[in-house]
């Protein structure tokens, strides 16, 4: 009979927590609403080119730096021309066989397996996207880490 007793009461507590938890998240997205509404009055064109100029300011240029313990430079953000952009597949940093490029399947920083790979989404040590000296994010496809930043999202805007 205790048994019954402790798990209803454990059962009570989850859904109290549960209640609380959904009244959170109905709260902040109510929150962000008002605080978003002028741009919501945008079409989504503006919305995505607004989108592409925010993502521009806050990568382009930016170097791409393995955690390594070496802090090798693999590369910055930038456009497909630019030389030592790991967007320009025919770059050192952005070619599918550069020794440094995380493009390289089969190289120490590409791929789905290498350890300082931005595609391995099992990495705990991704490359640092640094700008004006300051970690801004990780590069990589690991969606449980802090700050993550997926290449295949980011190299839409560098097309």
């Amino acid at each position: 009979m205790r048994k019954i007793y402790y798990f209803c009461a454990a059962v009570l507590i989850c859904l109290t927590l549960l209640a609380s938890a959904q009244e959170n998240q109905e709260s902040r997205v109510e929150q962000l609403r008002a605080r978003l509404a002028p741009a919501l009055e945008l079409s989504i064109e503006e919305l995505q080119l607004a989108l592409s100029i925010k993502v521009h300011e806050t990568f382009n240029g930016a170097s791409i730096i393995a955690d390594d313990g070496e802090q090798t430079f693999l590369g910055k953000i930038d456009s497909t021309v630019v030389g030592d952009s790991i967007f320009n597949e025919l770059g050192r940093y952005g070619s599918k066989f550069g020794a440094k490029s995380t493009c390289n399947d089969f190289g120490r920083y590409g791929g789905e397996f290498a350890t300082h790979s931005p595609f391995n989404e099992f990495t705990s040590s991704p490359p640092f996207i640094v700008k004006n000296g300051k970690v801004i994010g990780h590069l990589t496809v690991n969606d449980l880490l802090q700050d993550a930043v997926d290449p295949n999202w980011l190299k839409m805007f560098y097309k």
